[in-house]
């Protein structure tokens, strides 16, 4: 049967290539600066088994066939650090030297100038010096060993004197690639003063790199082009929005466009930017650089701590705004934002502002944060936040949802008969705060609460539940309660925290409520263990409600028993839509189960299973086609690259 899901595969990277002795051009080709990078990654790693003693094995597919990954390139055979028998190096002479051939061959010199073991390294360098490949050599001039450093140095500057402009120019990408490396500004400078600054060439192969492998790249492109004035504004933002791999090129892009000025149009670009980035993490530290470097305006900042989209965004604009000379200004802007954390933000800032009499209003603002904020601040200035907020409560038509909790935050046990009156008000909301109020003083029992699951406003009935939640019993007897709502939630208390047996459940399956009929599926899914399968097949009887029909059928294509399955194969013509899907998913087992054909329904399956075979084959494969569409049809979507 032809494959149609296999992918293309290379069946040996750059460092097997080496391995296997085949020439350097073959192994690097077509010699980027990506290429060579990672060809000096592979057989780092590739070596590091014997220099450092790590122990790895995988298995890698090749077309229909997995291998053992020392099957295709095994290691071992490397060259290595040898220090000779009785004091003979390995190339016949006394002392130490690399295990290579006599002369060694250029792919060996290769995989030693990459080898994991610096000895080997920097005897690689005496022995090629400046004939040994550019490229490798600039990569050695940013190793991290000082001794193979300072060789590769001296031999990388004799070669790139005798090379001529073109190679000169190919290492361009190469060593603005290193650059970024701990010691690797030496390589970038030699190879920029030959070739006379940073050629547009390399920056652009540099952000043509690719794949997660391409990060280090396109940041050492996108740095490059900036510092080269290849990349203006509008193309460094427009990075900052394509880039989704990595947040470092995004914030590498921002950066980079800050230095380009910080004017009244700069602003605004960068305040478009924070509107159009879907990137949370990307629009927060951007605005952290932002602020770093003194950009954004006092009123670019009150605009994003009141409107921006991204909560994150809001609260550090208006932290950043507060600490900036004349943000008393920008006062009742952010009292009056949407985000109760800029509120809180704000409305702790009055009394410094000289404006306590401002505080009151936000004694019942919707939010805690807000609310003990504005009560912290007013006892600082000499009031009694409590007396106010029993003076709003007293009076049942001034009194708010907010000023319920806000009372019942302080803890008072004193409140408790102004709480308990309130919940007699005509307002739902405000019932509901003071039935929560007394809950968390701690006056009213569990047993005092159920009368009041039967208040109309469903806010009243979710804090009785919250405080019954830890009470069996009292939620059992809820379960025959009037209302679906309480019902139902019930019915889920019970499932999670206290189990609720199968007998207990199933009456609850025929609830006229939707809800309800939701919830008794999710209880009698949990108590799956305690029926049996003949129970489930009595229970898709024809006599049967259709609620129960349904689960019991989506119940027995889970247990894998041959009666389940021949249940499922009697059950594929059933007039209910649902049971027909349960059913039809289970019976095409009947193609392969041999254990069932074997047992005590075998006669009958076998007959169900050939009078429908057209049918489930066509099921299965059309199953099967389905599941390799959403396994292997994955789009890549790339963004085309800002022309410079």
């Amino acid at each position: 049967m032809a494959n149609d899901v296999l992918m293309p595969t290379q069946y040996l990277s750059a460092g097997e290539r080496l391995l296997h002795g085949k020439a350097v051009s073959s192994a690097v080709a077509p010699g980027r600066a990506e290429d060579w990078v990672r060809i000096d990654k592979d057989v780092f790693y590739g070596t590091s088994d014997r220099v450092f003693g790590w122990k790895t094995s995988s298995r890698r597919w090749i077309g229909g066939h997995c291998f053992d990954d020392r099957e295709i390139a095994d290691w071992e055979t490397a060259p290595y650090w040898c220090e000779g028998d009785d004091g003979t190096g390995g190339d016949g002479s006394t002392g130490a030297a690399p295990s290579w051939g006599q002369p060694p061959t250029a792919s060996e010199l290769a995989l030693c100038l990459c080898h994991a073991d610096a000895r080997v390294r920097a005897a690689a360098l005496d022995t090629a010096g400046a004939t040994a490949p550019l490229p490798l050599l600039l990569l050695r001039c940013a190793d991290g060993d000082e001794r193979v450093r300072e060789r590769a140095r001296r031999a990388f500057t004799e070669a790139l004197d005798r090379a001529d402009d073109g190679s000169a120019d190919s290492l361009a990408a190469l060593a603005l690639r290193i650059g970024l490396r701990r010691h690797g500004g030496w390589a970038r400078a030699a190879v920029l003063v030959r070739t006379g600054g940073i050629p547009e060439p390399a920056v652009q192969e540099l952000l043509a790199s690719g794949g997660w492998q391409g990060a280090e790249a396109r940041l050492a492109g996108i740095r490059a082009g900036a510092e080269a004035g290849l990349l203006d504004v509008d193309a460094l933002y427009q990075i900052a929005l394509t880039a989704a791999r990595d947040t470092r090129e995004p914030l590498e892009a921002v950066r980079a466009a800050f230095a380009t000025g910080h004017d009244r149009a700069a602003r605004k670009r960068f305040i478009g930017f924070l509107e159009t980035c879907e990137n949370s993490e990307v629009r927060v530290s951007a605005l952290r650089h932002a602020l770093a470097v003194h950009l954004p305006s006092l009123g670019d900042l009150t605009d994003l701590a009141v409107g921006h989209r991204d909560r994150h965004v809001r609260r550090l604009a208006a932290r950043a705004l507060l600490d900036l000379p004349g943000a008393d200004t920008a006062l009742d802007r952010l009292l009056a934002a949407p985000d109760g954390t800029v509120r809180g933000s704000a409305v702790a800032r009055l009394r410094a502002a000289a404006r306590p009499a401002d505080l009151d209003p936000y004694l019942t603002d919707p939010a805690p944060w807000v609310r003990g904020l504005a009560a912290r601040e007013l006892r600082a200035a000499g009031r009694d936040p409590h007396a106010r907020y029993r003076a709003l409560c007293a009076d049942p038509e001034a009194v708010t949802p907010p000023a319920v909790s806000g009372l019942a935050e302080h803890r008072d046990l004193r409140d408790a008969p102004l709480l308990d009156a309130l919940t007699r008000h005509a307002d739902g909301a405000v019932r509901a705060r003071a039935l929560g109020g007394l809950r968390r003083l701690g006056v009213l029992t569990a047993d005092a609460l159920v009368p009041y699951a039967g208040d109309p406003d469903p806010r009243v009935a979710a804090v009785v539940l919250r405080g019954l939640h830890d009470d069996p019993v009292l939620l059992r007897g809820l379960l025959a309660h009037p209302h679906a709502r309480v019902r139902a939630r019930a019915l889920v208390h019970l499932t999670h925290r206290h189990g609720i047996g199968w007998n207990d459940a199933l009456p609850m399956l025929t609830d006229p409520a939707k809800e309800v009929r939701r919830a008794a599926r999710g209880a009698l899914r949990a108590a799956r263990s305690e029926v049996t399968v003949a129970q489930l097949v009595a229970l898709t009887g024809p006599g049967e409600p259709p609620e129960r029909r349904e689960l019991a059928m989506q119940l027995l294509a889970r247990s894998f028993e041959p009666e389940a399955l021949l249940t499922a194969l009697r059950l594929l013509d059933d007039p209910l839509p649902a049971v027909r899907a349960a059913a039809r998913d289970d019976a095409r087992r009947g193609l392969w189960a041999d254990e069932a054909a074997r047992g005590p329904y075998a006669d009958e399956i076998r007959a169900l299973t050939d009078r429908h075979r057209e049918r489930l084959t066509g099921w299965l494969a059309e199953t099967r086609r389905r599941n390799r569409a959403l396994t292997f049809s994955s789009k890549f979507i790339s963004s085309p690259l800002p022309r410079i």
